[in-house]
Order: C-alpha cells, then sequence, then structure tokens
C-alpha cells in the first residue's frame, strides 16, 4: 500500500510542475510582440494562405510563424514535440485531415510527395543501422514507396533494395513524379572514394534518377544524371547544385532541373583555399524520355542567365537577374521549348530583396530597409509577371507594442514564405 501512495504523491507532483511550466511558458509568450502581415495596397487575397517563418530575438532564435490573422511562436514544450504533424504546404495539411491513415509517420518535406486528383505518392529513403549514424559505407538504405489511390483507396506499399547502396554515406530523396505508369524517384547521393591517381580522398555527391514498376515492385532503370568530379592534377572541381523544383514541389513535372558549376582551386597567400568559377550550365533532364536537353537560348540570352537565379513556376522556369535597376525576369516555357517575350523589369525592386518566390505566376518578394535607420520596414511586394504591374504591397506589422514598433522589428528576422 505504501508503494502505491508513494506513485500517486509522484503523479500528483509531476502533474503540478507541468502544469506550473506550461503557465510559466503561456505567461512569458504573452508579452512577446504580436506580429501580423498588415496589407497596404492591393487584394489581401493574394496573401490569404501565406505563411512567414521568422526569427525573433538577438540572434532569431525564437521561432515563430506569421500571417495575416498574427503571429504564433514556436513552443519549445513536450506537447509541441508530440505533435509533429506540420507540413509545409495546405495541400499536404488538407491531405493529412482527409487521409490520416495515409499521411501516419510521413516526413513534412514536400519534395517527397506527388499528388494529383486521382493519387497520392510518397518515398523516402531510410538507412538500417540501429544506432542511426552514418558511415562511409553499409547503411543498408532501403528506399520505401507509398501511394494511395484518392478514389478507390487502395494502397500501394513496398520497399526496394538500391543498388550500389553500401558505397554511400548519404541518400536523400529529392523529387518524386508520376511518369505513365511508373514513379520516378530523384535522390542526392554523397560517396566518399580513393582517388587512383593522387592517393586522396574525394568526396561525390551524385543525382540519380530511379524509375520504378508499381506492379512489378522494382526498380526498372538507374541513371546518374549529375555528379561532382575532382581532378588533383589540374586543381579543379565540379560542383552540382540540388535540383531546382516548383514553388510546389508535389505537382507533375516532368523535368529535372540543375546547375553544374566548374570551378578552379586557388591557394591564396595565407595558404588558404578558394574556389573561382569558371563556367556553369544549366541542364534539363527529361523524365520521360530520360535524356538531357538543351535550352533554347540566344547568345545574347545565355549571357543575360549566367548570373541568374533560377525558379520554376507551374511549368516555366524563371531566370532573375538583380541590379541596381530592378528586378529582371527572363521567362522560358518548358513545355514549348522557348523564351516568352522579353524579359520583364521591376523597378520598384531596386532594393535588394530579401527573398523571392514565383507562385501561380506573381513574384511574391521581401524587403527591408536599412536597419540603422530609425524606421524599420519590412515589406511584402507581389507582381504580376504577365505585365510586371505591381498588385500588392504589404508589410509586418505588430499588434501588442504602442510605442516603438520598430524595435521589435528590428529583431524580427524573416527566414522563408510558404502557402499555408
Amino acid at each position: 500500500m505504501k508503494r502505491y501512495r508513494n506513485l500517486a504523491i509522484i503523479a500528483v507532483v509531476t502533474t503540478i510542475s507541468i502544469g506550473t511550466f506550461f503557465t510559466k511558458v503561456a505567461m512569458s509568450e504573452s508579452k512577446l510582440p504580436k506580429f501580423y502581415l498588415k496589407t497596404e495596397k492591393g487584394d489581401s487575397k493574394y496573401v490569404k494562405d501565406l505563411m512567414i517563418n521568422a526569427g525573433y530575438g538577438q540572434d532569431g532564435n525564437r521561432g515563430l510563424s506569421i500571417t495575416t490573422a498574427g503571429s504564433e511562436y514556436n513552443s519549445n514544450s513536450i506537447l509541441s514535440d508530440l505533435n509533429n504533424d506540420h507540413y509545409d504546404l495546405k495541400k499536404l495539411s488538407d491531405l493529412q485531415k482527409e487521409e490520416r491513415n495515409f499521411m501516419r509517420g510521413k516526413d513534412s518535406s514536400s519534395s517527397q510527395f506527388y499528388i494529383d486528383k486521382d493519387f497520392a505518392w510518397y518515398a523516402n529513403v531510410k538507412g538500417g543501422r540501429l544506432d542511426g549514424a552514418y558511415t562511409d559505407k553499409n547503411n543498408h538504405f532501403k528506399l520505401y514507396i507509398d501511394g494511395l489511390d484518392r478514389q478507390s483507396k487502395d494502397r500501394y506499399t513496398f520497399k526496394l533494395d538500391i543498388p550500389g547502396e553500401e558505397n554511400f554515406s548519404y541518400i536523400s530523396v529529392q523529387d518524386v513524379q508520376l511518369i505513365g505508369k511508373d514513379i520516378v524517384v530523384t535522390t542526392s547521393q554523397n560517396k566518399t572514394y580513393k582517388n587512383t591517381n593522387s592517393g586522396a580522398y574525394v568526396d561525390q555527391n551524385e543525382n540519380v534518377v530511379y524509375r520504378i514498376n508499381v506492379n512489378q515492385k522494382k526498380i526498372v532503370n538507374q541513371t546518374v544524371i549529375s555528379k561532382s568530379t575532382n581532378d588533383p592534377n589540374n586543381h579543379t572541381h565540379t560542383e552540382i547544385q540540388n535540383i531546382i523544383q516548383e514553388s510546389d514541389p508535389t505537382v507533375p513535372s516532368k523535368y529535372a532541373i540543375y546547375k553544374k558549376a566548374n570551378l578552379k582551386d586557388i591557394t591564396q597567400e595565407n595558404g588558404e583555399t578558394t574556389s573561382e568559377e569558371i563556367n556553369s550550365e544549366l541542364v534539363l533532364f527529361n523524365l520521360e524520355t530520360g535524356k538531357n536537353e538543351a535550352l533554347n537560348l540566344s547568345k545574347e540570352q545565355k549571357e543575360q542567365v549566367k548570373q541568374s537565379n533560377e525558379l520554376i513556376d507551374n511549368g516555366n522556369l524563371y531566370f532573375v537577374n538583380q541590379d541596381d535597376k530592378g528586378l529582371s525576369i527572363l521567362k522560358y516555357n518548358l513545355n514549348d521549348k522557348k523564351v516568352e517575350g522579353e524579359a520583364l523589369l521591376i523597378s520598384k525592386l531596386s532594393n535588394d530583396p530579401s527573398n523571392y518566390k514565383i507562385f501561380n505566376g506573381k513574384l511574391y518578394a521581401f524587403t527591408s530597409n536599412d536597419e540603422n535607420q530609425k524606421e524599420i520596414n519590412k515589406k511584402l511586394l507581389i507582381a504580376d509577371l504577365s505585365n510586371g504591374h505591381i498588385i500588392y504591397e504589404g508589410k509586418i506589422d505588430v499588434k501588442n507594442v504602442k510605442d516603438n514598433s520598430s524595435k521589435a522589428l528590428k529583431k524580427l528576422q524573416v527566414y522563408d514564405f510558404l502557402t499555408k
């Protein structure tokens, strides 16, 4: 009886302690600034599903999300760890509500999903080591496939051996597509090997496309579409950037697009080694044909896009360049394989935007003024890329700070934004 009485006392004390902890957390959060996205010009419909990921504090160490309705700080509590059903796209959150059994236990990265009106597919790579650590090889990686027929509710769940997986220390899924009746999974893979000429160990990254026959439940084709290289004799190496994805990676797309840069290693006087870019190229791999395609650009256009950032939206590839005149945007139609019109200049974005994205043919760009100024402004501009007109202007404002909102805004760092 004494034993049960002691257990009861421990349970009561634990409950009181947890309750006190959460009360203190709630009280501390009530003192934090409440941010929201305020519409200044244009229609707020363009931002009703927009969520801004930010950080507050001297080092931006307190994470929060901001919408037009207000802000919500990320809790470090036990309960928040238990409730990890968070997805970076609204359609994934909606699918989680509609198909809870299918979505259970799946990672939040949208690049691991493919979704259309008939099917939802998910792919993930897991290692088999019990300690969870990665080594140079023998991690026993497996490719896990899970599909759902959204009409009949049939499930297609299986796992596959990855050919040559024992040579890789890291494998992650970059994109999932349904091409015909096959699932096509693009991965990023890393391995370390010894160069036979120099004896040096080389770190190599590869992008690999796996074509999977669902009926046979097996990999029917494996293609290395890009890999980094290292030539110690010429002190050069090739660097492969990540796959350039659609603003919504879950939508149908027949291309894997990546940038390849050739770099030369230069030893400085202090002994440090830096890399200088010799040249770079954008490579389009057609997932339907299994072949690379060249961009249909004029000589002048090739020069224009050399220093550009690339974004993809609804089957269009956008080349974005920044100078003191503003943002210059060139649109390339991937289906028609040609540039549409002339480069579009958005002069109102002459201040370097901290980050920008393209959703449904519209450019969303955040700008910030010099933080040494008395009034701090963190603004969002939306431009229609059919004509370059600014169709929305808004800013992040503070609800519960009466006197000095600039002080609170100065401690706010905008990291990213996405559609809820």
